[in-house]
């Protein structure tokens, strides 16, 4: 299984994979309509700011489980 089969195993089967996918992806449609916003307010950028950090964890968190499932797979 490639790498992409994984994760929509993984997005079918786990009910936590699915959870954080889907809180990741609802992270970035926010991040990408709140940039969009003109003119750029200091406390908007503090904002995404955050929002990107939020991002990041849960992308870190499918890391995790990605790699996890493909080490079982080679196991």
């Amino acid at each position: 299984m490639n790498r992409e089969e994984i994760i929509k195993k993984l997005y079918e089967e786990d009910p936590e994979f699915r959870e954080i996918k889907d809180k990741h992806d609802e992270l970035d449609k926010d991040i990408a309509k709140k940039e969009k916003h003109h003119p750029m307010t200091h406390d908007l950028e503090m904002e995404i700011e955050k929002l990107k950090r939020q991002k990041l964890y849960y992308k870190d968190l499918m890391e995790k489980k990605i790699q996890e499932a493909m080490k079982k797979q080679s196991s």
